[in-house]
């Protein structure tokens, strides 16, 4: 048996916690039987209903609770160091940390799975296996999530000199996700154009067209999340990797651009018009360059060696140095050429995709990507992230502002990437863009004070 996963097993599962867990639930599920013992159907669909309640809790809250914390709780004991040395392959360490750090969440909610399977096979409900492995699956993405953004926050609190803490990795994780969303939403990212599928991969009833083809919607949900939970589960695999002192070649995250890609861009293609799903497709991936921007320790020496190398041309020693934002940037810009070549963009949306809309968006997330830089790497790489939001949020707004005294529509567009006037948007993003990777290269220049 894995060591790791023994040794979570030992402390979150033992038969002392098993016991109590076990007469919680009971408790619960004895409860709800005695009220709702004279119902007309019986008792077993109310206690489904609590089994889904205790899933919930269990599985998705609990659970990723608790795989976030395997690694956090060690770096309170002050006994990851001692972790990291030990023999235990990456593979080992990651699976053996999310599933036993997890494992009496995951007893737990098993009976609430156990419960509404039951229901399901009694009423002879159509996709009932579907759902219930579209539930495991979406715990698994969640855990596997978890303990990635755990492991990010580790590199990050590392690299500025500070202790990783739950409650900072919990709200930096969502705090995130909500500028993401709020940033996919904006005019410039053509208000969510790029995240438009998710729409229909969570809330379809019935079937879902998909590059064209019909799947039902309930199997294709549960793949796709099973996909999702399988990337978050390499992602987490490849940070184990970094923590232990070993290189990645850039595969898993390219990979995983390319399938983000696929998976968004499938449902806005219609037959004749390939033009949408490659700017939907772009769209997603400058979403994560942003991710990525701010997820990568600010560690000067390891970009200084990677612009050395890629000076030099020697490409074995830059791909593994290459930062996490510059791979989707590149994607992004290959998408939006594509989609120049193949032509129009009729799609399912009303408005757009707008390949010049863009191609000048990818001038300003370059431009944004040097901001992210300038301050992650200034005097105080601590309040790095808070910088370069602030900074980010005032340079849309008050120019948005500027440029609608100067001139509505055209004015703006020097400051926003807008389609009334993409192409000045395109031209004044890339002039700003260098003077801001200017700055930013000079900072990164200077020797780091601590």
């Amino acid at each position: 048996m894995n060591p790791e996963f023994q040794r979570n097993l030992w402390l979150e599962a033992s038969p002392r916690r098993i016991a109590w867990a076990a007469v919680s639930l009971v408790l619960i599920y004895g409860a709800t039987a005695l009220v709702a013992r004279d119902s007309a159907s019986g008792p077993l669909p109310a206690m489904a209903g609590v089994g889904g309640f205790v899933f919930i809790i269990c599985g998705l809250l609990w659970g990723s609770r608790a795989a976030g914390g395997a690694v956090l709780g060690e770096i309170a004991d002050r006994t990851w160091d001692f972790q990291r040395l030990s023999a235990l392959t990456p593979w080992s360490m990651t699976w053996g940390k999310l599933l036993g750090a997890s494992s009496l969440a995951w007893i737990c909610a098993l009976t609430g799975v156990a419960l509404m399977a039951g229901l399901m096979l009694v009423q002879g409900q159509p996709g009932a296996l579907w759902m219930l492995a579209f539930l495991i699956a979406l715990a698994l993405f969640l855990q596997a999530i978890c303990l990635a953004a755990a492991l990010i926050g580790v590199r990050k609190a590392r690299a500025e000199g500070r202790v990783a803490r739950a409650g900072g990795v919990l709200w930096g994780l969502i705090f995130g996700l909500i500028l993401l969303l709020g940033v996919a939403g904006s005019s410039g990212f053509q208000r969510g154009a790029g995240l438009s599928g998710l729409s229909s991969f969570l809330y379809a009833r019935g079937d879902i067209t998909w590059w064209g083809q019909v799947f039902p919607a309930i199997a294709f949900r549960t793949v796709a999340t099973l996909a999702f939970a399988g990337w978050g589960l390499a992602g987490a695999w490849r940070l184990m990797r970094l923590e232990l002192q070993m290189k990645n070649l850039p595969v898993v995250w390219p990979g995983f651009l390319i399938f983000l890609a696929v998976f968004l861009g499938g449902f806005a293609y219609q037959p004749g018009a390939l033009a949408a799903p490659l700017l939907v497709g772009a769209l997603a991936v400058a979403l994560a360059a942003y991710a990525g921007a701010f997820a990568e320790p600010a560690d000067r020496v390891r970009l200084r060696q990677f612009g050395a190398s890629a000076a030099k041309g020697d490409l074995a020693r830059a791909l593994p140095l290459t930062p996490a934002a510059v791979i989707p940037f590149i994607l992004a810009l290959i998408l939006v050429v594509a989609a120049f070549v193949v032509g129009g963009a009729g799609s399912m949306f009303s408005q757009g995709p707008d390949p010049a809309q863009a191609a000048a968006l990818l001038a300003f997330v370059l431009r944004d990507l040097a901001v992210i830089t300038l301050f992650r790497f200034g005097p105080r790489p601590q309040r790095g992230d808070f910088g370069a939001v602030v900074a980010l949020a005032l340079l849309y707004a008050v120019g948005g502002i500027v440029g609608s005294v100067i001139s509505p529509g055209v004015g703006q567009a020097l400051f926003v990437p807008l389609s009334i006037a993409p192409w000045a948007s395109l031209a004044s993003g890339l002039a700003q863009a260098a003077i801001a990777w200017a700055l930013a290269w000079r900072r990164i220049k200077v020797p780091e004070v601590r």
